[in-house]
């Protein structure tokens, strides 16, 4: 399984016989031109969306024909599952729901958290576990921020977590940094390896540790380098 971060929330997963998965797809110049990165201009099989906002659903022709996925389907022979979570600390009613998405590729089992806005409840958890990797929305607003966002790791425990939708220089929305959540992360002392704007290959070079392993990968549509 590899897997590269196209940026804000998008990350595209490939399987060793090449079948390729992009999650959350953004419309490139989106609300007025505010959400300045450019798309992804490659085809790939499947698109697994959390929910239609412009930043986290868009199919350009470039995708080729892929099937769409929303929530609980098998498509080429992968069970995805959709796990329903709000998009607010207030159980949705400011911004409605998005769609966690659980899935595995070559025995690696993921979760992208889409929007959540906050850490899932003991049901939520039940079905989001067990994952292996973890992608997690780390920039507050209009997700958990970086404390949520390490409780979250915390509940679902898993062996990676991959950090997202946290401020970049093209995107004009008001989102906290990285290095916020970075910070969190090592005033508990999680490692955090640091990969390359190359596709990073499971299990890659991660070091032994109890806890959760905070893997920043530079976003490939973005001039921003992770500190």
């Amino acid at each position: 399984m590899r897997l590269t971060f196209i940026g804000h929330a998008c990350v595209l997963v490939e399987g060793a016989g090449g079948l390729r998965v992009l999650l959350d797809p953004y419309l490139p110049g989106a609300f007025g031109g505010r959400f300045g990165l450019e798309g992804w201009k490659q085809e790939v099989d499947i698109v697994a969306s959390t929910h239609d906002h412009l930043d986290h659903f868009y199919l350009d022709p470039a995708f080729g024909r892929p099937a769409v996925v929303r929530g609980n389907e098998v498509i080429r022979g992968i069970p995805f599952a959709g796990v329903r979570l709000p998009h607010d600390a207030e159980e949705g009613a400011r911004r409605g729901f998005v769609t966690a998405m659980r899935f595995a590729i070559d025995g690696v089992t993921l979760v992208h958290l889409g929007d959540a806005g906050r850490p899932p409840d003991p049901p939520e958890t039940r079905a989001l576990r067990p994952v292996d990797l973890l992608l997690v929305p780390v920039g507050g607003t209009f997700t958990v921020g970086p404390r949520e966002a390490l409780e979250t790791a915390r509940r679902l425990g898993p062996r990676v977590v991959v950090p997202m939708h946290y401020r970049l220089p093209e995107v004009d929305l008001p989102l906290l940094p990285l290095e916020d959540f970075l910070r969190e992360a090592e005033a508990e002392g999680w490692p955090i390896v640091r990969g390359t704007r190359d596709p990073w290959e499971w299990p890659g070079a991660l070091p032994s540790s109890e806890d959760p392993v905070v893997l920043v990968l530079p976003p490939v549509q973005s001039g921003a380098t992770p500190s």
